[in-house]
């Protein structure tokens, strides 16, 4: 059986194997704006690489995954899952071995996998099915305060007719015998079922994050589960642009208010809030909000911008034409009266 190929996941970021915490996220959100599949529409070479991208920024964004990846390699998942018993080694390639000490019920599961085990199952339990992963749209105030989603998948369960013997069972005596192939699952042991999940959206989620539900992907032969990850589209919502953590919208302010200063209101993805003028602001300015952007859970949120865009009445009635005259020859400018 060949070798799986090593995946260096500093080497699909682009990164170097000491990069902080910064250089990493900077990497990972630089590559998944590039070839996120909204972008790349029905480019397969682009989706295999946004999955990369994802599943190493999962693995060195982690600490603990992260240590565990820098000693051993892509076999670090299941060293981590041998347990006590597992020592590790790595080898001239960077890939690493893996070496089990038997004794108890490791030395059990050793010679009962040698002498009458049953296919499909490792030294610890029942085989586990595939991981599975999919999408999921979420909106930009959704980001911003968290949400509970519910989200329906099609995955690969047991049959429960046939529980996943793939055989209409049939009695001989004392003994079961295989019969015909299941007509619900026509032999397969596994049908595929609509499933409805709920799954947790924390504030301040990155597009392009993955969301792993533990135990809730395809099912193994014998019924374990392998993991579901959810990976997180951010929808584009009419009037807001999202840079990083930063929001970014336009706000209209009267000619009066852009002139003396003062308040007006400016739309955010959660509801309208007062926004304070400066006097002699111009259009194109942008007027800064600290704090009110896209929650960070591990540092500091972003910001709101709002980009002013002055406004100029069309219905002025005659005194404020004359107002306006009269402001014009203290300022020397000509106008049409």
């Amino acid at each position: 059986m060949a070798t799986p190929k090593y995946k260096d996941y500093y080497k699909i970021l682009g990164i170097k194997k000491g990069a902080d915490e910064k250089e990493i996220k900077s990497a990972y959100r630089r590559l998944a704006r590039k070839f996120h599949p909204d972008v790349n529409p029905g480019d397969t070479s682009s989706e295999e690489r946004f999955k990369e991208i994802s599943e190493a920024y999962e693995v060195l964004s982690d600490p603990h995954k992260r240590a565990q990846y820098d000693s051993f390699g892509d076999q670090w998942r299941m060293f981590s899952q041998a347990g006590p018993g597992a020592r590790g080694r790595t080898s001239p390639t960077g890939a690493p071995d893996i070496e089990f000490g038997f004794g108890g019920a490791d030395l059990h599961d050793f010679f009962e996998s040698i002498f009458g085990g049953r296919p499909g199952r490792s030294r610890r339990g029942p085989a586990v099915g595939e991981d599975v992963e999919f999408g999921i749209d979420v909106t930009l105030d959704e980001v911003m305060q968290g949400a509970v989603k519910e989200h329906t998948v099609n995955l690969e369960d047991v049959c429960r007719v046939c529980h996943g013997t793939g055989t209409t069972s049939q009695r001989r005596g004392a003994f079961d015998v295989g019969g015909p192939p299941c007509p619900a699952c026509r032999g397969r042991g596994h049908t595929t079922r609509a499933r409805r999940i709920k799954v947790k959206v924390p504030a301040g989620v990155e597009d392009g994050r993955r969301l792993c539900l533990r135990g809730q992907g395809g099912a193994g032969p014998d019924g374990a589960k392998g993991d579901l990850y959810l990976v997180v589209r951010v929808r584009q919502q009419t009037g807001f642009q999202l840079h990083d953590r930063d929001i970014h919208t336009d706000v209209d302010i009267p000619y009066t208010v852009a002139a003396l200063g003062g308040e007006v209101h400016v739309k955010t993805p959660l509801g309208t809030r007062s926004l304070t003028v400066p006097p002699g602001v111009q259009s194109g300015q942008k007027i800064r909000v600290g704090g009110q952007g896209v929650p960070n859970p591990s540092g500091k949120p972003g910001d709101l911008y709002a980009r002013v865009r002055v406004t100029v009445p069309r219905d002025t009635n005659p005194r404020e034409r004359e107002l306006l005259a009269e402001l014009a020859k203290l300022r020397g400018d000509t106008v049409r009266t």
